[in-house]
Order: structure tokens, then sequence, then C-alpha cells
């Protein structure tokens, strides 16, 4: 908030004026007074917003115009009502200020305006003679009946619609799951136990069938022919089994506790 009226910049001006009479400069009159020269400033300027509190600005006045030798009444510009008082004055003045360029502004306002008026009018599209004429049922016709290429600009539109919201197999997704079935007579079961959270990732052959985060306690069952490769994170939280068969995570596991381990034929 500025703490600045015209009271203050004319009171200001009196303290200004006997400071230079007197031959003295703001560092001097700092030095005699031990008052701070940005204090000093802005007694001079009228603008009492550097300083913290109404008592804190009296108080350097008083001392200020006891230096000067001016018997000058503290103009309380903390005081609501001249708060007030100066911003309707800021307000006007700044519109008296202004007026030129706002009376500018609006007219040009008021030109690009006229100016779109004009310019939508007159790009209207037209209609024919022989369209206002048509019977009821061609109108229908012509402003209903999508042509061929919209149609189908149309359907594709919907095909993309639905395709965000059914779920679809794809083709690579059918052969994917065609890779979990087994030959008959023959069982490969992969089982996983899942003590701690930890992330697989199985693929069979160059199809990635499985790529999850799980957490502790969940298990995977799934029945997979070989040959198919396992990469589990934080394999020490995983124990798996493989035809009866105990699948040792972490004797492959690396530093990082990732365990890369490929199941053959055999």
């Amino acid at each position: 908030m500025i703490l600045k009226s015209a009271q203050t910049a004319k009171i200001g001006k009196q303290f200004k004026i006997m400071r230079v009479s007197l031959g003295l400069s703001e560092i001097q009159v700092s030095e005699k007074t031990y008052i701070n020269e940005d204090y000093i400033k802005a007694i001079e300027s009228g603008d009492y917003s550097i300083f913290p509190s109404k008592i804190f600005a009296l108080r350097y006045f008083e001392k200020y115009s006891m230096f000067l030798g001016i018997n000058q009444e503290f103009f309380d510009i903390y005081d609501a009502d001249n708060i007030i008082d100066e911003s309707a004055n800021i307000k006007k003045n700044w519109i008296q200020d202004f007026y030129p360029q706002i009376k500018i502004a609006a007219a040009l306002a008021m030109l690009l305006i006229l100016t779109f008026i004009f310019i939508n009018k007159w790009s209207q599209p037209s209609v024919s003679t022989e369209m206002i004429n048509l019977p009821a049922k061609n109108k229908k016709e012509i402003f209903e009946i999508p042509s061929e290429n919209d149609q189908k600009l149309i359907d594709d539109a919907l095909m993309l619609a639905n395709s965000f919201v059914l779920p679809q197999i794809t083709q690579t997704e059918e052969s994917m799951l065609r890779e979990f079935s087994v030959s008959e007579g023959v069982i490969n079961n992969l089982s996983l136990r899942f003590l701690k959270e930890s992330w697989v990732e199985i693929y069979q052959g160059n199809n990635q069938l499985i790529y999850k985060l799980f957490k502790t306690g969940e298990s995977l069952d799934i029945s997979i022919t070989p040959p198919f490769k396992i990469i589990a994170g934080n394999a020490g939280g995983i124990v798996g089994m493989y035809n009866q068969n105990e699948i040792n995570f972490t004797q492959a596991a690396n530093k990082l506790n990732v365990s890369s381990i490929e199941i053959d034929n055999e």
C-alpha cells in the first residue's frame, strides 16, 4: 500500500527546501541526526511506505523537523479516511491524465467490433433460390444425409472411439494366448508365490506374455510350453515351481537382485 498524499508531499517539499537552504546534503543530515538516509528521502518525498508503523514514522518526522527548526504538525497519512481520500484523488488524477488515451482505445475497440460484424455479415454462405424452393423432403435429404465420404469418416471416428472403450484382442494377443495352451497329455505348470513385492516379466520367444508388479501375498499360476524366459526383480522375495521342480531365483540373481532364468525344452 502506498502511503503518500498531496499533503505529505507538500510537507516533504518544505523539509527539502529548508535542508537545501542550510547547505546540507541528505548524507550530512543522516550523519548529524543518525536518521537513516532512506527515511530522510521518504519524509521529503512524502511517501511513508518505507516506515514499518505510524509510531516509527512519527518519531523520525519529529526528530527531522526539530533538526531543521520547522514547526510542522505530522499529517496522519495512516488514518483510514486520509488513505481513502488520497486513493480517490489518485484515481481521479489517473483518469484525467490518461483520458485522451482512453478515448483513443475506446474508438479503436469500437472500430474493431464494427469491422468484425461487417466481415461476418458478408462472409455468410449464400443459399441459392433453387435450394429454398425445394420440397421439404429434398431439403431434409440435403441437410441431414451425409455423403459417402462423410459417412466413412463418421464410421472411422466411431470405430476409433470404440477402441478406447471396448476391450479388443488383437491378432498378436490371440497368438500369445495360444502359447499358454499345451498339447494333450502334457502338463507344464508354472507357479510363483510372492513373499515380497516383486516385478516379473515372462517372454516366450519374442512375445512378452507378462509384465507386472506383484504385491506381497499374491501368486501367479499359469500353464506354459517351453522354452520361455523369466526376468524377476527383487528375486529373493519369489518362490517358484515349474513342473514340480523348484526355481531358485536367488541363486541366479545379480547385484541388483534381478534374476534372469531361461527354461528350455528339457
